[in-house]
């Protein structure tokens, strides 16, 4: 519920009584509604970023798998000539 939704069932001589306060309490919700377009904001880059490092993950774990077979292959043609395999 906003400030001018609470303060819409009130009475003139409410509105005049807590003018301080609805004024008070006008200023917090934009400074909360800017908080809320900025943590929006921040949520959108976490998840474009988070994205990024899964799949640089993604990546780097399939080059290990290839680079691990490329030792393996390695290693067995070196056993190979040397007499072990």
């Amino acid at each position: 519920m906003t400030v001018w939704e609470l303060i819409s069932t009130w009475t003139e001589d409410e509105r005049r009584q807590h003018a301080g306060l609805i004024e008070e309490c006008l200023k917090r919700e934009e400074v909360l509604n800017g908080l809320r377009g900025k943590i929006r904001k921040s949520e959108e880059e976490l998840d474009r970023n988070l994205g990024r490092l899964l799949s640089g993950l993604s990546d780097l774990a399939l080059s290990v798998n290839v680079n691990a077979d490329q030792i393996g292959n390695l290693y067995l043609r070196l056993a190979k000539a040397q007499g072990n395999a």
